[in-house]
């Protein structure tokens, strides 16, 4: 089950907010709630390959098995599911008893790269967890239901026992969830209807059941599809635009894509030895001006992200394609090499890398006929800046730069910054905070000076050995800043807890010491505004929402000061339309 959703009622859905449609041979066929209960039996065993939709594109896929076991019931499962979920499954294992009540579960797994490892034992109405989460470690314990459906946030396999229990469940009927390993919830079955479908292969007829889990203060729906094997068809959370569909039932679908603009067009992009995927955003409805569209191309930050720049569900760069062509200006954002649909590997490159790929877009939009290649924007966000930075002092191409919650100071010390920071956000003890501190160090030191690894855990070296962490820890922005010299607008949200504010100041410092007449900088301070783009409340000690609960943010769209923003620094540098 998915962790609580913060929702806005006031979000706009429509051509942005596409479904996931199944084009079905058969009509629906109405079954009234709780009518005639599925034959009884067990679950089928065997594998069976699920595709993972957010917005209705597909970001992953998660292989399930259910096997009959001595003493029981086992369901496994390993998968990849990418931004916003960022979800690498390694194992996951659930036991049941012959009667579905839980026994154990355990999973090995990385959440945005970092490890996620539970093991939870369940016995006498307890349900104990050691838990590893990152650099942090701790325990849990708390009550279960005997009879509970273990449901960890995203690992759909888990799903095959809530169908092996729904068989036979009426409108009106509860059943215990545990959101392993954090709490239990209840679901109600809301209603029951059969779907008949028809693949190239078979005709078959599935049992959908509605349910709603009710967390107490926010309730969330599902559909949950189940075939006449008593095993998981499909489950859909349209609350948070998630779908996952076996594989005989995804091949049969129609999909829309996800984040779209009516202006949007796919390309692809030559770059050296592969190929960059990219989508172009024109203003809808009107003509090109006489010398080509203004034009902005949006760099992605770091992680895994793809062109949309989904960061824990908020499709940062798609919302600003939107805004931005309905304002006048040609949008391009792309895929990230290694990333989406774009080809290379990313695990040898560096920042310098990502640099040249920014050069390549460029290039494209400089030898389009409907791009004035006089007004020429780059728009980078996050540490992501870092690269639009460098780009726009190599290339004379760029004819103005925006910089987006972007990092000031050089990348040794915004990651010890950034460590110290999560340290107090978790409220950690002197010594604990004093330990991780000194392994960051000491991780730093190994990378850039040839330090000793001793000490540092097999899964952070990994991470950290790497040609990008190395690129990211030497990157000094006082030098790539010195470097440009086009007009700068740095905008910053008061709200931002992973680069706080204070970042926009150092950086606006650095512009402004450029001595070019035609180099000036501007500085928007955003209230209420997280790193994310988003308008939160602030009406707490804390600005919300927590860094820690962006994967709970999955219905949210950035602020409107943003792009407004952005629109208006643009219509004074490179106007929509020349004068």
């Amino acid at each position: 089950m998915l962790k609580a959703v913060l929702r806005s009622p006031g979000r706009r859905t429509p051509a942005r907010a596409a479904r996931l449609l199944f084009a079905l041979a058969f009509a629906l066929a109405a079954w009234p709630a709780g009518a005639g209960a599925q034959d009884a039996g067990e679950p089928a065993g065997g594998e069976a390959i699920f595709t993972v939709f957010f917005r209705s594109a597909p970001v992953g896929v998660e292989r399930v098995g259910v096997a009959r076991t001595e003493t029981g019931w086992r369901i496994a499962s390993t998968g990849r599911t990418g931004p916003p979920v960022g979800l690498d499954i390694q194992s996951f294992e659930a036991e049941y008893d012959a009667e579905w009540r839980p026994r154990r579960l355990a999973i090995d797994s990385l959440r945005n790269d970092a490890p996620y490892r539970v093991r939870t034992q369940l016995a006498d109405g307890t349900a104990a967890s050691e838990i590893e989460q990152g650099d942090d470690r701790l325990t849990r314990s708390g009550p279960i239901a005997a009879d509970a459906v273990l449901l960890p946030d995203f690992f759909f396999g888990a799903y095959e026992a809530l169908a092996a229990r729904l068989n036979g469940r009426r409108e009106g009927d509860a059943i215990p969830v545990y959101v392993a390993p954090r709490r239990e919830v209840t679901a109600v079955v809301q209603g029951v209807r059969r779907q008949p479908i028809r693949t190239a292969r078979r005709q078959f007829s599935a049992r959908v059941y509605r349910l709603a889990f009710d967390y107490g203060d926010l309730t969330l729906q599902s559909d949950v599809w189940v075939d006449e094997r008593h095993r998981l068809l499909r489950v859909n959370l349209p609350d948070v635009h998630l779908d996952a569909a076996r594989q005989d039932l995804a091949l049969v679908s129609t999909r829309l894509t996800g984040v779209r603009h009516p202006g949007d067009a796919d390309v692809r992009v030559p770059a050296r030895g592969f190929s960059l995927a990219a989508s172009v955003t024109t203003p809808p409805d009107r003509e090109p001006p006489p010398d080509g569209w203004p034009a902005v191309l949006l760099v992605p930050g770091t992680g895994l992200v793809d062109r949309d720049e989904n960061l824990g569900g908020v499709p940062i760069y798609g919302d600003l394609a939107a805004g931005l062509a309905d304002a006048g200006y040609l949008v391009m954002r792309y895929d990230k090499r290694g990333i989406g649909q774009s080809g290379g590997r990313p695990e040898s490159a560096a920042m310098d890398q990502y640099v040249e790929d920014v050069r390549t877009m460029i290039q494209y939009l400089d030898r389009r006929d409907d791009v004035d290649r006089e007004r020429i924007v780059v728009v980078a966000h996050g540490e992501g800046s870092w690269i639009g930075l460098q780009a726009a002092a190599r290339d004379d191409a760029i004819d103005a730069l925006a910089l987006l919650a972007a990092p000031g100071a050089p990348g040794a010390e915004l990651v010890m910054e950034q460590q110290r920071n999560r340290l107090d956000r978790l409220e950690a003890p002197a010594g604990e905070r004093e330990r991780q501190i000194a392994l960051q160090a000491r991780i730093i030191d190994a990378v850039l000076r040839g330090g000793a690894w001793d000490d540092v855990p097999e899964p952070l070296r990994r991470r950290a050995d790497t040609a990008w962490f190395r690129s990211f820890l030497e990157f000094e922005p006082a030098d790539a800043v010195r470097r440009t010299r086009q007009p700068v607008l740095i905008v910053h949200g008061e709200a931002d807890r992973e680069i706080s504010p204070q970042h926009a100041d150092r950086l606006a410092a650095l512009a402004e010491a450029r001595r070019r007449r035609e180099s000036t900088v501007e500085v928007v301070k955003l209230p209420g505004v997280d790193h994310r783009l988003l308008a939160v409340s602030t009406s707490g000690a804390e600005p919300e929402p927590e860094v820690d609960r962006y994967s709970q943010l999955l219905d949210a769209q950035v602020a409107p000061e943003v792009v407004a923003a952005l629109s208006d620094w643009m219509e004074r540098t490179v106007p929509a339309e020349r004068r």
